[in-house]
């Protein structure tokens, strides 16, 4: 089958290969892959702009959808032809305290699809049953290879933010995390979803609109603190969210959370942070960080897509089959694209 492999540790050392399909175990099922998410972290990946562990060679891809084509001896709850996705950690050791507490996406020995295990930039691959998730029957395999994003954003809003109804939240950065950050602040009901963008955004911060902002920016600048300020009592945000994936953009959230509100940090930011965190301090902020998601998240996400809460589709922009996965990079790094979604080739 064909895949697109990041084969050495270096910049652009990524092509599309001919490899072999994967030999299931007996308690996995091998997925006809349908759709492919283009994530962020794919082209970092690809420029070896990460500052995390890659395993190579690797077929990357983490954010899919598909049908069961084989099921191994063991399998009992899922059957050939159902349609499914899947959580993004391929294997963890199930057996240590985080895995048992249930923050197995924490164990130690976690390894990630597209980064430490081969992923699905491809026809086929690999997925044990106990990350697996039926498609209930409104959802379609297209908005299903979205289903990781938005599991991001509900487990920075609900499972790790102390969101009430009525809050001012203010997101920075209208990637499909950011803009799924804002549907999901209201559905929550918050009463003001500020997002925060730059002049290449506006596409992107119109889309966040449909998502549920009630106001957008195409910069942060003294006027926007200002606003965020003077919308309610002059104090600031009751929680921002950055999901901007730098490190600069963790002090504007700094200048525009109130005192004793929270800052949720999503993404990875590679570089130092180069000033002070002590105005946290002083304004007695709580910061929290999410990775990844679990079970329950799914589930609940999956609920929420069913009933069309969320129309996860209206973030697709363009649709590419795996062969033009260069095409695709550059559409998520100039910003055109929002939502690329990669389809395999024979």
């Amino acid at each position: 089958m064909k895949a697109v492999v990041k084969f050495d540790l270096k910049d652009g050392a990524t092509e599309l290969r001919e490899v072999p399909v994967p030999e299931i175990g007996p308690d996995d099922v091998l997925v006809r892959v349908e759709y492919t998410g283009i994530c962020g972290s794919d082209p970092h990946i690809h420029h070896n702009k990460v500052n995390y562990k890659i395993n190579v060679p690797v077929i990357l891809g983490h954010e899919f959808s598909g049908v069961i084509e084989e099921a191994g001896r063991n399998v009992k709850d899922f059957k050939v032809g159902e349609r499914v996705t899947a959580e993004t950690h391929a294997d963890y050791c199930g057996k240590c305290l985080l895995c048992r507490t249930n923050n197995y996406h924490l164990c130690r020995e976690r390894k990630g699809y597209g980064f430490h295990v081969d992923g699905a930039f491809a026809k086929y691959v690999k997925v044990p049953t106990r990350i697996l998730h039926r498609l209930p029957e409104n959802v379609t395999l297209r908005e299903a290879a979205l289903t990781e994003p938005f599991c991001v954003a509900y487990s920075s809003l609900v499972k790790h933010s102390n969101i009430k109804p009525g809050d001012l939240v203010v997101i920075i950065g209208p990637g499909a995390i950011g803009i799924l950050s804002a549907k999901v602040a209201s559905i929550m009901g918050a009463g003001d979803i500020v997002v925060i963008g730059t002049p290449e955004d506006k596409k992107r911060l119109e889309v966040a609109k449909e998502f549920g902002a009630t106001e957008v920016f195409t910069e942060f600048n003294e006027d926007v603190k200002r606003y965020v300020q003077d919308i309610r009592d002059g104090y600031g945000a009751d929680i921002v969210v950055d999901s901007a994936g730098v490190s600069e953009t963790f002090r504007m959230a700094m200048d525009l959370v109130r005192p004793a509100g929270q800052i949720n940090k999503i993404g990875w930011g590679p570089t130092p942070l180069g000033f002070s965190l002590d105005p946290l301090i002083s304004k007695a902020v709580t910061v929290n960080f999410t990775f990844s998601h679990n079970w329950d998240v799914w589930e609940k996400c999956l609920i929420l897509m069913n009933k069309k809460m969320i129309e996860l589709e209206k973030l697709v922009t363009h649709e590419l089959t795996i062969d033009h996965w260069e095409e695709g990079f550059k559409l998520v790094e100039s910003r055109e694209g929002l939502k690329v979604l990669l389809k395999p080739v024979d």
